[in-house]
C-alpha cells in the first residue's frame, strides 16, 4: 500500500517551508500533505509589515489562547482525514515534534511510522524543562532571538519576534544559529517568510504530553539528526533518542543522519528523501 507523508512544521514556519521536499517527494512518486498548525497560514499584518512597532506591539495574536488540544487536534484530525487511502508516516521538524507525539499517544493503531527531524520527543520530563538542561546551553538559538522579542511572553501568553527588524548584525547571529549554510541572500527568504508570534510552550500542564510506552511506543520511528544544528544541539538530539530508547529497549529509533543545519535541509532536501524514500517501503509493507 502507499503511505501518505504528513509533514508538521516547526516553531515560526508553516506548511509553506515543505514545499521544496514535496516537490522532490512527489518526483519519486510519493503522495504527501504539510499541515499549517493552529494560527498558521494567514500571513502578515500590515503593522509588521510596515515595521510599525507601537502597533505591532499592541495588537492581538492569532494564537493567543490556543492550546496543546488545538494543535493536538490539527495533527489527529490529519491522520484521520489520511488514514483512509492507507498507511501514515507523521514527519515533523522541531517542535512539531511535539503535537506528533501527542498524537501518537491517542493514534498508535492508526500510524505506521513516525519521523522526528532534530525534533522534540519529551520523555521523562515536559517540554519545557528540557530548554534548561545543560545539553541545550550551547544553543545558538535563544541568544540571537532575544533581541528581537516583543514583550513578555509569560505576560502576554504567546510569542512574538520581529524577525524583520532584525539589522544585519543580528541577521547573521539568526543564520549562524539556523541555517549557517546559506548565504546572506538566501536566508533572507527565511527571515521574510518566518511567523513573528508562536504559542508560548515553555511553561504550562497543558503542553505535558510525553511519550507514552503502551501508545506512543508501539510505533516504528526514526530520528534523523541534523549533523550541523546549531539551534538544537546534537547533545539535545541524543538525549531525545536515549530517553526514547530507554523507554521502549525493543523498539528503538532508527537514527539516521543528514549533513545540515537546523533549516538548510528545506533548501535542498535530497539527503533527506533518500532517507523517507526508504522509509516508504517500510511503511506500506508494515501497515496495520
Amino acid at each position: 500500500m502507499i503511505p501518505t507523508f504528513v509533514f508538521v512544521h516547526g516553531s515560526g514556519s508553516a506548511a509553506h517551508g515543505w514545499s521544496a521536499t514535496q516537490r522532490e517527494m512527489a518526483a519519486r512518486g510519493h503522495r504527501t500533505l504539510a499541515i499549517d498548525l493552529p494560527g498558521r497560514g494567514a500571513g502578515f499584518t500590515r503593522a509588521y509589515y510596515e515595521q510599525d512597532l507601537e502597533t505591532f506591539a499592541a495588537e492581538p495574536s492569532a494564537v493567543r489562547g490556543l492550546t496543546a488540544a488545538d494543535f493536538i487536534a490539527a495533527v489527529v484530525d490529519t491522520v484521520h482525514l489520511v488514514r483512509r487511502h492507507g498507511p501514515v508516516v507523521l514527519v515533523a521538524h522541531s517542535f512539531g515534534g511535539l503535537p506528533i507525539t501527542a498524537a501518537a499517544n491517542a493514534l498508535p493503531e492508526l500510524i505506521d511510522h513516525l519521523v522526528y527531524i532534530a525534533a522534540q520527543c519529551p520523555v521523562n520530563r515536559a517540554p519545557g524543562e528540557y530548554p534548561a538542561l545543560p545539553e541545550w546551553s550551547s544553543s545558538a538559538l535563544f541568544p540571537a532571538t532575544a533581541p528581537l522579542l516583543v514583550g513578555d511572553p509569560a505576560v502576554r501568553g504567546f510569542l512574538r519576534v520581529n524577525w524583520r527588524g532584525a539589522d544585519r548584525e543580528q541577521r547573521e547571529a539568526l543564520r549562524n544559529a539556523i541555517a549557517a549554510e546559506f548565504t546572506e541572500d538566501e536566508f533572507l527568504t527565511v527571515m521574510l517568510t518566518s511567523q513573528p508570534d508562536e504559542v508560548f510552550w515553555l511553561t504550562g500542564p497543558e503542553w505535558d504530553h510525553r511519550a507514552g510506552k503502551d501508545s506512543w511506543g508501539r510505533i516504528p520511528r526514526t530520528f534523523v539528526k541534523l549533523t550541523e544544528d546549531r539551534s538544537m544541539p546534537l547533545a539535545v538530539q541524543d538525549l531525545y533518542i536515549a530517553e526514547g530508547d530507554a523507554l521502549t529497549p525493543d523498539n528503538p529509533f532508527d537514527v539516521r543522519e543528514v549533513k545540515s543545519s537546523h533549516a538548510g535541509f528545506f533548501r535542498k532536501p535530497a539527503e533527506l528523501v533518500d532517507i523517507l524514500d526508504e522509509l516508504s517501503g517500510r511503511a506500506g509493507a508494515g501497515a496495520r
